[in-house]
């Protein structure tokens, strides 16, 4: 009996240890998976995705991208040289349109057939002040009837021959295309060769039963390399 005791004793010992062993080594392992270790590496994890993902959106961005306007330094189109200057003859700002004016200066034709030795030419220097020019100029004649003159400033040239229709909200506008049915190109095309010359036609649709009572207005421009200068500007009306 007291050898059973004993051994029983002694097999309750050896498996107290055993249980005691086996229930500390899962604390041991388990210490990993504390909060503290998970954070470090959640911290290590995230160190490397800032800079891939900022690549990313910079990638994104670069491919993204969708431009304004024209580079600064590159011309610009005929259409957003043409739309600069008609806003600016609506608002009278002569500089604006003086900025895009060749040196060699600007012709200005009241009617469609262009006289390309007795219609006007200013510079850039006096498009600036024609507003404020008091000269009565003699813009157009007919030689065998002095009475038949445009004599007149700049300032009343502008209200009948330049912008004297709302052309940017009443009007339609295309580059190179005469628009309106009785729309006729005049010696156009003989005074600016299309070799080397684009327009914008600008016109107004009549509004009397015929639709004669139609206007228009044409801005020249010279082309060289990729740029465009104002060379002409050039007035039609219909005569309802």
């Amino acid at each position: 009996m007291k050898w059973n005791l004993i051994t029983y004793l002694a097999l309750g010992i050896i498996v107290t240890l055993a249980l005691a062993a086996y229930s500390s080594a899962p604390e041991e392992r388990s210490e990993i998976q504390t909060s503290e270790n998970m954070q470090k590496r959640q911290e290590i994890q995230m160190e490397s995705y800032p800079a891939a993902e900022g690549e990313a959106l910079s990638q994104g961005a670069r491919t993204n991208k969708k431009s304004s306007g024209p580079l600064e330094g590159q011309p610009l189109s005929v259409t957003e040289a043409s739309t600069s200057i008609i806003k600016a003859l609506q608002e009278k700002d002569m500089e604006t349109v003086a900025s895009w004016a060749s040196e060699d200066g600007v012709r200005f034709s009241p009617f469609a057939n262009i006289d390309p030795v007795n219609d006007l030419v200013f510079s850039p220097d006096e498009i600036s002040n024609l507003l404020s020019d008091p000269t009565r100029y003699v813009w157009r004649t007919t030689p065998d009837l002095d009475d038949d003159k445009i004599k007149m400033t700049y300032a009343d040239y502008h209200l009948k021959y330049v912008y004297n229709k709302d052309f940017i909200h009443d009007g339609e506008d295309a580059v190179n295309v005469l628009l309106g049915q009785d729309a006729h190109p005049g010696n156009l095309h003989e005074i600016y060769p299309e070799a080397n010359h684009d327009f914008v036609e600008f016109h107004i649709k009549g509004t009397d039963a015929e639709g004669r009572d139609w206007h228009t207005l044409r801005l020249v421009f010279e082309k060289i390399g990729q740029d465009h200068i104002l060379v002409g500007i050039v007035h039609d009306q219909g005569i309802p």
